[in-house]
């Protein structure tokens, strides 16, 4: 039960936070069913640690919202609010060099924070899939694409369920956009 309350916590705290935002397809989503998206992946898998659902949750509020991390810390404690972090991109910087950065550090991330980040690249590449960004030309799609597979193809061997939804994404999204040449 406790799982459960900590769980719908998360869901109630990260619906607060996005609240008003939307994803960048077209129709326009709420912001909220991607983090549920995410987190409803890890548990398909069986991974259902209370930590892990509730940073996957809140994998996004750092760094999309003006929510301080001293709220995370205190209602869900210094190991959710570690794997937020994580996952967590400096938007001070250029859009190229946070892209490059999660290459990068994808490898040290820890273990929950691999496998968030595998059910979020997953998402987002459904996302491309069935509701791709207006204004976002084939180019840009098939960058996103390449880039997606570089972040998941330096934390491969995390989990195999996980990363078989990613590549069956990857593959239908690659033949999609092959096939619009």
């Amino acid at each position: 039960m406790k799982a459960i309350s900590s769980y719908s916590d998360a869901l109630v705290f990260a619906m607060e936070a996005h609240r008003g935002q939307f994803r960048k397809g077209d129709p326009r989503e709420a912001f909220l069913s991607h983090p549920i998206r995410v987190a409803h992946a890890l548990v398909r898998q069986g991974l259902c640690d209370a930590v892990l659902l509730q940073a996957a949750l809140l994998h996004d509020v750092l760094e999309d919202t003006a929510i301080p991390a001293d709220r995370i810390r205190a209602q869900f404690g210094e190991e959710v609010l570690g794997l937020v972090w994580e996952l967590t991109d400096d938007k001070n910087l250029l859009k190229s060099v946070r892209k490059q950065m999660q290459v990068e550090r994808a490898p040290g991330l820890s273990l929950m924070a691999r496998l968030i980040r595998i059910a979020d690249k997953t998402d987002n590449l459904a996302s491309l899939e069935h509701a791709p960004p207006s204004g976002w030309s084939l180019t840009r799609q098939r960058e996103y694409l390449a880039w997606s597979r570089r972040v998941v193809g330096r934390i491969r061997g995390t989990h195999a369920g996980l990363e078989a939804e990613f590549d069956a994404f990857a593959e239908e999204i690659d033949r999609k956009l092959h096939s619009k040449v």
